[in-house]
């Protein structure tokens, strides 16, 4: 996939609800940051699969202004997310990892080789009233 001036990742086509490129279920070996920093990237580990179990709600920050006591509030919005719960099928263990380092993983060739495009919902088409 080519990203031209950084546009964001999404599937192109009709797609209303901005669906991204990682699907629910997707499993990457993802490395520690060691493994990115070194010049010469030695072989990765392939040991720890992980699993992306959800995707949270991202937080604008100041979004809105409180009338009674002027303080602006940061709001959790759907539709913007970009951070990604992911478990260990190894060990068990959760963690909250951003979705830019998935996709850098899977551009790398470090997702399961059965890890497929998440489809399109199907969303009926609303005329106007």
């Amino acid at each position: 996939m080519l990203r031209h001036y950084f546009a964001q990742r999404r599937q192109g086509g009709v797609n209303p609800l901005g669906a991204g490129t990682v699907a629910l279920g997707s499993i990457f070996y993802i490395q520690d940051g060691g493994f990115w920093r070194d010049r010469y990237r030695g072989r990765p580990c392939l040991r720890r699969p992980w699993i992306v179990e959800a995707f949270l709600n991202g937080e604008l920050q100041a979004a809105r202004r409180d009338p009674t006591s002027g303080r602006w509030l940061s709001l959790f919005m759907g539709n913007r997310t970009d951070v990604a719960r992911v478990r260990s099928l190894r060990d068990g263990r959760s963690v909250t990892i951003a979705i830019r380092i998935l996709q850098l993983h899977e551009d790398a060739g470090l997702g399961a080789p059965d890890n497929r495009y998440p489809s399109l919902p199907h969303v009926p088409r609303q005329r106007p009233v």
